[in-house]
This record gives structure tokens, C-alpha cells and sequence, in this order.
């Protein structure tokens, strides 16, 4: 069991609070309880950012000047502190690298009809852990698109040619690897769902997945950045290349939306995650820490039974936020907040 304790001192809402954990963990508690401020503080010792805001110092408990976060990671301690007027300090090795930290929350669940950049970010999210050699060329790549985007308000065409050039090659590099990562999820998720003791409606909808990748160009990306020039240099941003792509998640060719209802599309997106969490513990065994925000939310008795069985199965240390008591499920603790 990867995280077996925390503590919260001036983190949101917990002014000094201690929590033992298990493997399989339910948090209860009311609106404003704190129950995604938990999740938030498990996601931040394990990544050093928050899935709620860009602002740290947003986690400061109010009146506070600072906040710490303590964990024990297998074995291991660990702590996060943030005060108002410098950087995040870590303190001990820097064992968190390799876990997965996922969430699943309502921002998740529009995730099919979410805008582009929501997609982007979660595929590159999960890449980034996959294939570490990724997120090195995606920072690469960020700084070529930077320095593009400012050859091109500065007009210097020694500077534009320069930066085009690494543009096009860690565009390509990128665009490669994301294919093959898409490829790869939709030649396996079939036999995967097969495997899974769901009802055979959902199977045979669930089966037909297609995603169609929109790589942000079309052809040939250096003449279509050429034929763009002007509309990009009066804009002062390059319009085309991967920050501009997309992918859209069909069932049986049509729109989610189309075919399956709310609770419906909330099983896809976590038989999705499962997925992952499958394909990651392949790689790194006992790393991934699965985040579920209020799980109950647009699932009806039949879907929520349905997921809980799902997530019993699942190889993985989990927490799941909840109103209610999800009796049905057998949890290893319960956290009332």
C-alpha cells in the first residue's frame, strides 16, 4: 500500500489533522466538509500541484501564512510545505515521481464534450507517466513554440526560420508517439472490456469505441506554417501544430452524447481509467493512487453498484469521497469528516 499516513496543517480547510490509511478508502462528510480539500492534499504530496487551482498559496488555510503536508510513501516520509511569500519545499527523497496519481471528478466527466485543451491535457497527463522521455520533448517543444510565437512579433526571420525548424521536428516526435499511444489503447481496451463482469448491453456499446486524432495540421506542416505566415504574424501565435489538436471519443461513429446517457458516459470515462490503471501497473506495480470526487454523483442504484464492483477489482490504492455510506462496498477504512 503505497500512502499509508498524512497529515494536514493549515491545508484548506484542516487546521492539524492525521489520517491512518488503507488500501481501499471511503471519505465521508457533507458539503463543505472537506472532502476534495482530502483528495487535493493526496494528489499534491504525490505531483506538488493541486487539480483545483494554479494557485498555491489558494491551499493556505485562511489567517495562516503557510501550510505543510506530511505523508508516509511506502515507508518512507515525505512533506510539502508552502509558505505565502516563496516556492513549494519538499523534504525527503524524491520517491513520488514514479506514482500515478488519477482523478476522477465532475470536470472528468465532461471530459467527452469538454473544450480541446481539456483532451490535451489529459492525454498528455498520462504520457507524461507512461513514457518519461515525453514530457522531456513536450517541454522541449513548449520552449520551440514559445520562441517561435515571439520570432513572430518580432518579425526576425533569422530567429523564425531557426525556431520553425525545431517546431516541425518536436512536432512531428510528438505527434508520433501520440498516435502510437492511441493506437495502442484501442487495440487492447476491446479485449479489456470483454474481461470486465458488466452487463453485455454496455459491452457491446463500450467495445465500439473510435478515437479520431486531429494532429493540428494536415499534410505537410512546414508549407501550411508557410502559406499561414501572415495570418500568424499578425496574430503573434502560431496557429497550427499540436497545442492546436484535439481527439474526439465516438461510439458506433457517433457523438457519446449520442449514444449513452450521463451515467453511462461516467462508466466509460472510468473503465477508461481502469484502463490506464492496468497498463500502468504493468510498468510500475502498486503506483497508482486513483482519486474519485464524490463517485455517487450522476450514477443511479443500478450504475453506481455497477462501478463499485468495478472499483473492487481494481489493483490500486483508492479514495472516494461520498455523502452517503456506500455500505454495499467493502471498504478497508472509513473517514468521516
Amino acid at each position: 500500500m503505497p500512502l499509508s499516513k498524512i497529515n494536514l496543517n493549515n491545508f484548506r480547510s484542516f487546521k492539524n489533522s492525521s489520517f491512518d490509511l488503507a488500501k481501499k478508502n471511503l471519505i465521508l462528510g457533507k458539503n463543505g466538509a472537506g472532502k476534495s480539500s482530502f483528495l487535493e492534499a493526496i494528489f499534491f504530496i504525490l505531483s506538488k500541484k493541486s487539480f483545483r487551482t494554479s494557485s498555491a498559496n489558494a491551499m493556505i488555510n485562511f489567517g495562516s501564512n503557510f501550510f505543510k503536508v506530511d505523508a508516509i510513501l511506502n515507508g518512507e516520509k515525505f512533506s510539502l510545505t508552502k509558505e505565502l511569500s516563496s516556492s513549494v519545499k519538499s523534504k525527503s527523497v524524491n520517491i513520488q515521481n514514479d506514482f500515478l496519481p488519477l482523478v476522477l471528478n465532475n470536470f472528468s466527466l465532461s471530459l467527452l464534450e469538454a473544450p480541446k485543451e481539456n483532451r490535451r491535457s489529459f492525454i498528455d497527463y498520462l504520457m507524461f507517466h507512461v513514457e518519461h522521455d515525453y514530457k522531456i520533448d513536450h517541454l522541449k517543444f513548449k520552449k520551440a513554440l514559445a520562441q517561435r510565437n515571439r520570432a513572430l512579433k518580432k518579425s526576425s526571420s533569422s530567429e523564425l526560420k531557426s525556431w520553425t525548424k525545431v517546431f516541425i521536428d518536436l512536432s512531428q516526435k510528438l505527434t508520433k508517439k501520440k498516435l502510437q499511444f492511441i493506437d495502442s489503447f484501442l487495440k487492447s481496451f476491446p479485449s479489456f472490456v470483454d474481461s470486465l463482469s458488466i452487463p453485455e448491453n454496455l459491452k457491446d456499446k463500450f467495445k465500439e469505441i473510435s478515437i479520431t486524432y486531429d494532429k493540428g495540421w494536415k499534410d505537410n506542416l512546414l508549407e501550411e506554417l508557410r502559406e499561414s505566415f501572415v495570418k500568424d504574424q499578425s496574430r503573434g501565435f502560431t496557429s497550427l501544430g499540436p497545442q492546436t489538436s484535439d481527439l474526439s471519443v465516438k461510439i458506433n461513429k457517433q457523438d457519446s452524447g449520442n449514444i449513452l446517457s450521463r451515467g453511462e458516459q461516467k462508466l466509460l470515462i472510468l473503465l477508461i481509467y481502469l484502463f490506464f490503471i492496468k497498463a500502468y501497473n504493468d510498468l510500475r506495480p502498486n503506483k497508482t493512487i486513483f482519486l474519485l470526487d464524490d463517485l455517487p454523483s450522476e450514477l443511479d442504484d443500478k450504475n453506481l453498484d455497477l462501478a463499485l464492483s468495478l472499483l473492487q477489482d481494481a489493483d490500486c490504492q483508492l479514495f472516494i469521497t461520498s455523502l452517503e455510506n456506500l455500505e454495499k462496498y467493502k471498504f478497508d477504512f472509513v473517514i468521516d469528516l
